[in-house]
């Protein structure tokens, strides 16, 4: 409780702040890591071929597979495709995962091993302003393998996005399982690329950060660090970090502006560099009674081991 209390005295003073959104500068500091590579186009849907991936034109669809950016072992395939739309979205997407799987003799279960892949799932919009929702379930028989669906809202038609990893691979998980391994950047990486030409721009993501949103993870070493950031509607934003390691307690706050330009956030502190990060806005979803959702905001960051994604979940005021 003491690293909390902590955390939120030295960050709660940014929202009650007052005054106008700060403006955009001239040009933004570059992002700490974006998708690079050729573009590709298909059927009116652009993106990246995320690195250790091959893609190939297969008419109907978009096939890539291969190990991915960090996958150590066992393939990782990723199909796109498009259909007409149909009822709800959710029901969709699971039923279009479940045919996928059949297709290749195989089977989908929940993380309880059960049929309701719509209890666990994720719902987002782009920073292009479409509308997108993510489910994923374990690959039977075994389980050990991995199935994701993510399905955008094109209105008359939806982009089926469906994802497969072995067992070593790792490029897609279970809603639960945060980290199955670091090739999960292979996912996320080609979300960030993805652009769906006509699509109407939206500034929603800057009225979707304002608030206050932590993150607490383990070190390697048993070390805990609570990880407090808030962003107030003047464009003021305040961080801080607490770690405990060696029987002690140590903090360190930061603070200045931010400016958010489609999907990437960028910071200028007081004391420090500027910097800049791609990021996301998620509601994530718990097959729980009654059901429980989790706003995330997730930023894409790099450390010495490479890019990999952050999610801190909202706070209530």
């Amino acid at each position: 409780m003491l690293l909390r209390w902590l955390l939120v005295a030295a960050t709660a003073s940014v929202l009650s702040a007052t005054g106008l959104r700060a403006q955009p500068p001239s040009a933004l500091p570059p992002a700490a890591w974006q998708p690079v590579g050729a573009r590709v186009t298909w059927r009116g849907l652009s993106f990246i071929v995320p690195p250790g991936m091959r893609g190939t034109d297969r008419g109907d669809f978009y096939e890539m597979g291969g190990l991915g950016m960090r996958g150590r072992g066992g393939l990782c395939a990723i199909l796109i495709g498009e259909r007409p739309s149909r009822g709800d979205l959710a029901e969709h997407a699971q039923s279009l995962l479940v045919e996928f799987l059949g297709a290749l003799k195989l089977g989908v279960a929940d993380s309880i091993g059960g049929s309701n892949l719509i209890g666990d799932r994720r719902v987002g919009r782009s920073a292009d302003g479409w509308r997108y929702l993510e489910l994923n379930g374990m690959v039977t028989p075994g389980g050990a393998g991995r199935a994701r669906i993510m399905l955008i809202d094109r209105g008359a038609t939806v982009v089926p996005i469906i994802a497969m990893s072995e067992p070593s691979n790792g490029c897609v998980g279970l809603s639960i399982e945060t980290t199955p391994n670091t090739n999960t950047i292979t996912w996320v990486a080609l979300y960030h690329s993805l652009r769906l030409l006509g699509a109407t721009p939206s500034d929603h993501v800057r009225g979707q950060i304002i608030g206050r949103w932590e993150n607490f993870g383990m070190s390697a070493a048993g070390a805990g660090a609570l990880r407090n950031e808030v962003y107030a509607p003047n464009g003021r934003y305040g961080s801080s970090l607490a770690t405990t390691a060696t029987g002690r307690e140590l903090s360190s706050n930061g603070d200045g502006k931010y400016v958010i330009d489609a999907d990437t956030l960028a910071i200028y502190p007081n004391a420090g560099t500027p910097e800049a990060q791609l990021i996301r806005i998620v509601e994530d979803y718990e097959a729980n009674v009654p059901s429980k959702s989790t706003v995330r905001l997730c930023k894409l960051k790099v450390d010495v081991a490479g890019p990999y994604e952050l999610c801190l979940s909202r706070l209530a005021n």
